[in-house]
């Protein structure tokens, strides 16, 4: 341009734009004005003028000046501080993007009053320069008319268009109407172009001052994203419209890798937990691939495993193979020729293309499957890899630097699984050879010599007529009785493992139920198998179960004092228990504490992944149980639908610990909390399982209960609460409960009585909820007679016994009424008959207790 033009950034009053001309007009080079205040042109008299227009053009953004097209003539300093006239024009340029580096700027074309040019060529001149500006913008742009019409087009618009318009290239170029082009759009983001055009009517008609929105804009070799931001010129008539659309794909790859790499890292962190739960190999690697392929979005997911001798491959665990390919066989390099190389190599290996692989021969099976893109890792091992993992997708795909790393440390997580699993193999192989030698010596000496010695006693009792010795010999005959019968137990739980080879473990429970009834001839001993107990048990696991099992009959055997004792398994929601229940005396737990016998069991229940459950109560008997989760789905149709829980506890510490653990549960949700009756109220729509303690600030909590299933029909409540006295217990369980539990119990009992609830099983005896329901009975019974009982009490008897438990005696409480002692000994004659009580003392006590008065 001849003209000088300078942008300057309103907001500042920064030169953010110098041109050539402008220097030559003020003497100042573009590096030092770029940058300046623009208050260095003004002269110092004017400096107060200028700052109050320029403040008030801030706040308004009016100007009688700005884009009027006429020339304002005044004064200005150039660098060698003379003072000229000019002649300037003032035109606002929009900002268009948020990628733009400046804020709302304005720019002045100046000319030299003395040595003007013609009105009409300043105008184009600054028609081009504006022009230029729009050009050098990232965004693409077009400027619409009142009609839609495209009238002005940056660049950038012009360039995409024509790499990537689907429809008439000349609908997208000036002349066109934008808004008939959004109203006919169809394909990719076309149910977003009806909203565009109706947003741009309404910003021309002024009804909408802009709009804004994001889209996918994806091409066949790139996914890409874009945000439309549409505007209108201030002031402007006929109304002009701004249309630009912005390239944000670098920051929509970002957020999505962002959130990628987090639900991949969440993965890696649930399998890790539940390889240090469970010590079961393989429903860990079934849930693994299921896990890499929900992640990734792969079609295949497998676990290869390397068999001894080095030359054949398992496929040990997969998704999405053919049926029958996963477990049942094995083959050798043909099988799987990319875990192979992946093994030799001990590192990732990433295929684009199985078809035209060039590292290693093609696999038939593979391709018959359709695999086409894959990555495989090692999954290290001790002495050497234990297999590979690996991931296939149908339809070519390039893995990302963040999709190996996944795979790799869901490797590593397997890694430790297995190599946690063989210690533990071999941990049990030397425990059963040195069992097996211990059973050898206490049936060859011990056993042996118990038999002989009990032999020799009774002899002995034949050739005495002595009572004292034949007393003192039948005792030590029965000590010796016992000795060897407990000998034999122990040589029975030695040889358990021997005994259960080939066995189902129907079969065995048949077979210890029938050894226990024999040994112990004075006892009841039913066995109940509810359901089909499916597929078989890993040998190891059936073994300690059956031990857990021994153990706990003995106890009832030995120490219960019981009549009856009950055996009985079944399958529910794929898990196994088995239970143990006698009505024997029964302990409390935690007056107790876990002796060896209980330490035992449950040493044995964890080592297999299961859990032990003892439930007992003075006068109760006691139910031993124990559940393992047999890795499928039981026989359900998918995965098992997530628990809604409702927390309802006034102490808001333990609350929020109690959601931070169960949240923590696979399939575990706590969508609402609530500290007092009121608020839970609000709150039971959509639950599934409440946890409610009975000491609420406003009331009873049990009240809940009927209000949570009429709100939320098939929910369960399940008291936790402090408060396990017999009567509250029986009130909560005629309220509805499912079941009661000690706010002090173990978080492992609360969540395993939910899963227990969701699973279909009762968490009390029938037996026990039968009897806290006539125990309820009688309790409503007593207090209606009480009820019945305090109503035959006058006004007058009442304000006695208020006397009475004020502390006074006969004399003031007779004082006190302004009776008589006569009339006050009448009264209390009278009371004592009503309430068949034998002394004041009693009479006292009833009324405190059930409320007729107060102490005070």
């Amino acid at each position: 341009m001849r003209e000088a033009a300078v942008v300057v950034e309103v907001a500042t009053g920064r030169i953010v734009l110098w041109s050539q001309a402008a220097s030559e007009l003020f003497g100042y080079p573009p590096a030092e004005a770029l940058g300046s205040n623009v208050e260095v042109l003004v002269p110092a008299r004017l400096r107060e003028r200028y700052q109050s227009r320029l403040a008030r053009y801030r706040e308004t953004g009016r100007d009688p000046h700005v884009d009027s097209g006429t020339a304002l003539k005044l004064p200005v300093v150039t660098k060698d501080s003379g003072e000229i006239r000019v002649e300037l024009t003032l035109s606002r340029l929009e900002r268009v993007s948020d990628a733009e580096p400046h804020g709302h700027l304005v720019l002045a074309v100046v000319r030299d009053a003395a040595g003007r040019e013609r009105p009409g060529d300043a105008t184009r001149e600054a028609g081009l320069f504006a022009r230029s500006a729009l050009d050098g913008l990232s965004a693409h742009v077009a400027v619409l008319d009142e009609t839609g019409v495209i009238v002005a087009t940056n660049r950038a618009w012009r360039e995409f268009a024509a790499a990537n318009a689907t429809v008439d290239l000349e609908n997208l170029m000036e002349g066109a109407n934008y808004l008939e082009v959004c109203d006919s759009a169809s394909g990719p983001s076309a149910d977003e172009a009806p909203r565009v055009a109706e947003a741009i009517r309404a910003i021309i008609s002024g009804d909408l001052d802009s709009f804004e929105l994001e889209y996918p804009c994806h091409s066949p070799d790139e996914r890409r994203w874009f945000v439309e931001r549409v505007t209108r010129f201030p002031d402007g008539e006929p109304p002009r419209v701004i249309v630009a659309h912005e390239n944000v794909t670098e920051r929509k790859l970002a957020q999505e890798e962002t959130e990628t790499r987090t639900r991949q890292q969440a993965v890696v962190a649930e399998l890790g937990l539940r390889a240090l739960a469970s010590a079961n190999l393989q429903p860990l690697m079934d849930e693994a691939v299921l896990a890499v392929r929900r992640t990734l979005g792969v079609d295949f997911c497998k676990i290869v495993e390397l068999l001894p001798g080095g030359e054949e491959l398992l496929l040990r665990a997969g998704v999405g193979w053919e049926e029958g390919a996963v477990g049942n066989a094995t083959e050798g390099s043909d099988f799987d020729p990319h875990a192979g190389f992946t093994l030799r190599s001990e590192e990732p290996v990433v295929v684009e293309d199985l078809r035209t692989e060039t590292r290693f021969e093609s696999s038939r099976f593979m391709l018959e499957q359709g695999a086409v893109s894959g990555m495989t890792v090692p999954i290290p091992g001790r002495d050497g890899p234990f297999g590979v993992l690996g991931a296939h997708t149908k339809s070519p795909r390039a893995f990302s630097g963040n999709d190996v790393n996944f795979l790799q440390a869901v490797a590593n997580v397997l890694a430790t699984a297995v190599e946690r699993h063989a210690s533990e193999k071999k941990l049990r192989e030397v425990r059963e050879a040195e069992r097996d030698r211990l059973a050898r010596d206490l049936h060859d000496e011990a056993l042996q010599d118990l038999t002989r010695a009990l032999v020799e006693t009774r002899l002995m009792q034949g050739t005495t007529d002595d009572p004292e010795t034949n007393y003192r010999l039948e005792r030590l005959a029965e000590a010796l009785k016992r000795a060897g019968q407990g000998t034999r137990n122990a040589i029975y739980n030695l040889r358990l493992e021997h005994e259960s080879r080939g066995r189902t473990l129907v079969e065995m429970l048949e077979w210890v139920v029938a050894r226990n009834r024999r040994n112990a001839p004075g006892s009841e001993i039913e066995l109940s198998i509810e359901e089909d107990l499916g597929r078989p048990l890993p040998e190891a696991e059936q073994v300690e179960l059956l031990r857990i099992l021994q153990e706990a009959l003995l106890n009832a055997l030995r120490h219960s004092g019981a009549g009856r004792i009950r055996v009985s398994a079944g399958v529910r929601g794929g898990r196994l228990w088995v239970q143990v229940e006698d009505d024997g005396r029964g302990f409390d737990l935690a007056r107790t504490g876990a002796g060896m016998g209980i330490r035992g069991m449950r040493e044995r229940a964890h080592a297999v992944g299961g859990e032990l459950e003892i439930f007992s109560g003075p006068g109760r008997g006691t139910t031993v149980r124990i559940t393992l989760d047999l890795g499928d789905d039981g026989g359900g149709s998918g995965e098992s639908e997530e628990v809604r829980i409702l927390l309802v506890e006034d102490h808001a510490s333990v609350r929020q610990a109690t959601a931070s653990v169960l949240d923590q549960e696979p399939g575990f949700r706590v969508v609402g909390q609530a500290g007092s009756l009121s608020e839970a109220r609000g709150k039971l729509e959509g639950i599934n399982v409440a946890i409610i303690d009975l000491g609420l600030p406003d009331g009873y909590g049990g009240d809940l209960i009927r209000d949570l299933m009429e709100a939320s029909p098939g929910a369960q409540a399940l008291v936790l609460s402090a408060m396990l006295d017999h009567a509250e217990i029986a009130r909560a369980v005629e309220s509805g409960a499912a079941g009661v539990l000690d706010k002090l119990s173990e978080m492992d009992a609360v969540v395993d009585a939910i899963r227990r609830l969701r699973a279909g099983e009762t968490l009390m005896p029938l037996e026990e909820v039968v009897e806290l329901l006539r125990f309820a009975g009688s309790q409503r019974e007593e207090e209606y007679e009480v009820r019945q009982t305090i109503a035959q009490l006058t006004s007058r008897e009442i304000e006695v016994l208020q006397a009475l438990a004020d502390g006074l005696d006969s004399n003031q409480v007779a004082e006190r009424l302004n009776i008589s002692i006569k009339t006050e000994t009448n009264h209390m004659t009278s009371i004592l008959n009503k309430l068949g009580m034998h002394s004041r003392l009693q009479a006292l006590v009833f009324a405190i207790r059930h409320g007729v008065v107060q102490v005070r």
